[in-house]
């Protein structure tokens, strides 16, 4: 082999030059200003040569710089010299902006499938319990109901909550709320309506609103309640003895801080048996259910009667939520539903309660109210009197958020 195939077989795709720095020419003097421009001289059209004796100036068709190609070789190298190339082109590839929303969206996907394979057999299990639940509201409790305007994740509705003081029908409502969801102010509204206001009940005269439920159940309910405040009702819960402190119990209890002490008596209590004293003094306490049912449960006179009852059952409604939306809580949600479902009738659906749940989380606090009046008799019974049609409506009105 030669000194010329070895320099050949050795060389590099491209050539290097060692850069030297470049003699002043008479052009950049000129473009510099410091002499007069001075003609080019013109191709001879006779043989002579013209350009004898006249300036270095570079041709019109003079490059300012070279360009070279691959040097001479085998196949290999070219190939080779073109996949980096690729590769350098690849690189060099921009960022675009709509890369983020793309990688977001990809993300959700990816996390809603995931979601919906690890959640979907709880979901199964709280809708069986939803269904059961659906089933107890009868046709004309359903024909009381107003039907909502849309999705209720979009247009809000109002529920009509009741606790009653029994396992089951027939009872009393010893707990009668109204609650309006308002996705456009991110709030819930509470109207807490006490157990002996005195109303007209259809077919029964005026007798305190709670024996509405014993009367008639949730259809005699629903109408006393729609008749009496005049709004509109879109869903109903009615949830009986065992279903709160099940829920209560489901969670692990509630954190609660007494505002005052207060004193009840528990156990039935009847045919001269005395009952037992349960006293919960003011300050921080750890509820389970069944002194959770005594606490909210309590109404005689000196604990503050009806209207402290109605203000302590919203306070202990919103720290029961609270507890339900902990991050801890939300993988037992299924579970905590299944209990507390088999103590409830509603006509909810379990997509609706979803709904629900998504705007409690949306919301901030919103206005607690009760319909208060003054204390009367009727028929030998002590009742509450129900307030002025214009207190009413003043009070219905922030409840509306009108």
């Amino acid at each position: 082999m030669t000194r010329q195939d070895e320099d050949r077989e050795g060389a590099k795709p491209y050539r290097t030059y060692k850069a030297r720095r470049p003699r002043r020419t008479q052009v950049d003097d000129e473009l510099a200003g410091a002499r007069p421009a001075r003609s080019r001289p013109q191709p001879s059209t006779n043989g002579r040569d013209d350009s004898a004796g006249a300036p270095d100036y570079p041709r019109q068709s003079d490059k300012a710089y070279h360009t070279y190609g691959p040097a001479p070789d085998d196949g290999r190298k070219g190939k080779k010299a073109k996949k980096n190339a690729g590769k350098a082109s690849r690189r060099r590839r921009r960022f675009r902006w709509w890369h983020i929303p793309v990688a977001v969206v990809a993300l959700l996907v990816i996390a809603g499938v995931v979601f919906t394979v690890l959640a979907w057999p709880g979901y199964q299990k709280f809708d069986r319990a939803v269904d059961k639940a659906n089933k107890r509201i009868d046709k004309k409790t359903r024909a009381q109901l107003s039907p909502d305007s849309g999705w209720i994740w979009r247009n809000g509705t109002t529920l009509a909550l009741f606790g009653l003081d029994a396992a089951g029908l027939p009872g009393h409502s010893d707990t009668i709320m109204l609650m309006r969801f308002d996705p456009k102010t991110h709030t819930i509204n509470q109207l807490s309506i006490p157990r002996d206001t005195l109303v007209n009940v259809d077919g029964y005269g005026q007798t305190k609103i709670t024996e509405a439920m014993w009367y008639g159940g949730p259809s005699l309910a629903l109408k006393t309640l729609k008749d009496y405040t005049g709004i509109p009702i879109n869903h109903v819960v009615v949830v009986g003895f065992q279903g709160f402190p099940r829920l209560v119990n489901a969670v692990g209890g509630v954190d609660f801080s007494v505002p005052q002490t207060v004193t009840t008596g528990a156990g039935p209590g009847v045919a001269g048996s005395t009952q037992r004293v349960v006293t919960f003094q003011k300050g921080m306490h750890h509820f389970d259910g069944k002194n959770a049912m005594l606490y909210v449960r309590i109404r005689h006179a000196y604990a503050g009667g009806d209207f402290t009852r109605a203000a302590r059952q919203q306070a202990f409604l919103q720290a029961l939520q609270k507890k339900l939306m902990r991050p801890s809580n939300i993988t037992k949600l299924p579970e905590i539903g299944k209990h507390f479902m088999s103590g409830v009738s509603t006509d909810l659906k379990t997509n609706q309660l979803l709904e629900l749940a998504y705007l409690k989380w949306r919301a901030s606090n919103g206005k607690k109210q009760v319909l208060t009046g003054a204390f009367g008799w009727n028929n030998g019974q002590a009742v509450v009197l129900p307030p002025s049609d214009a207190e009413k409506q003043k009070v219905i009105d922030r409840f509306l958020g009108n």
